[in-house]
């Protein structure tokens, strides 16, 4: 029973229903399974064959799955909108983390000017994180946040088109964000932060878009091209093609 209902699983999350409602439909199947196989039990029915009727009486695969997808709101988000949530959802991400760090280094500049209007007084470890924030940006955030992504798409079964382009945009946009700050001297020449997208030198800029390419497309296909092949060589009997009974036993 566990087999069919991991297959039905798959199915569903590939069908394009968010995990958290196939978990929930999958729950409610089992249990409904052991209400059924116990009436068949004290009907007179052997123990493996009360529960092959009760598996029966569910249904299809295919009727169950498509009383699923045919609810339409129990679709996920990347199923509906797939390129909102890998296209702009991809961007937006990288776009808020450098906005979070643009905010924590304007804090501390704010936090250390004396009076309203004055220059600002930097402590002499703000070199430090400014080095540690342009290092987080540019760095850490392109592959935590490819990570992430990544983790989405093989928690939601997704193809992998629309993955690797999210993956793609955050491998060469992470590594093309240019921070420059000018601490001014208080004599009219103000203090400003900023941060540019572009191409510093062509050797570093390919270098860092390799590492983050390196760091979370290469495996997410890896892993996308591994699940393909264990579905097609797992052994998978016709019965669960579409339309096949639920579990085989």
């Amino acid at each position: 029973m566990l087999d069919g209902f991991t297959v039905l699983r798959e199915r569903l999350l590939t069908a394009g229903i968010a995990p958290r409602h196939a978990g929930r439909y999958i729950a409610e199947l089992r249990d409904h399974a052991a209400d059924l196989a116990e009436e068949e039990r004290a009907a007179g029915l052997p123990e493996q064959e009360a529960d092959a009727r009760a598996l029966s009486r569910l249904g299809g695969a295919d009727d169950l799955v498509q009383a699923m997808v045919a609810r339409g709101d129990f679709l996920s988000w990347s199923a509906r909108a797939p390129w909102a949530v890998y296209g702009l959802g991809a961007v937006l991400g990288l776009l808020a983390a450098y906005a979070v760090a643009v905010a924590i280094l304007a804090a501390i500049i704010e936090t250390h000017r004396p009076v309203w209007g004055a220059h600002p007084e930097l402590p002499l470890w703000f070199d430090t994180a400014f080095d540690g924030v342009r290092y987080a940006t540019g760095v850490l955030a392109p592959p935590a946040l490819g990570g992430l992504f990544a983790v989405m798409a093989t928690r939601q079964r997704m193809t992998a088109l629309w993955p690797t382009i999210a993956l793609l945009v955050i491998g060469i946009a992470g590594a093309c964000g240019t921070w420059s700050f000018n601490r001014g001297d208080g004599h009219g020449s103000p203090m400003e932060l900023g941060v540019n997208f572009g191409i510093s030198t062509v050797d570093t800029s390919v270098r860092h878009i390799v590492i983050n390419l390196l760091l979370t497309l290469a495996p997410y296909i890896a892993w996308h091209v591994w699940r393909k092949a264990v579905v097609q060589y797992s052994g998978l009997g016709p019965e669960d093609e579409p339309g096949g009974p639920l579990v085989h036993g």
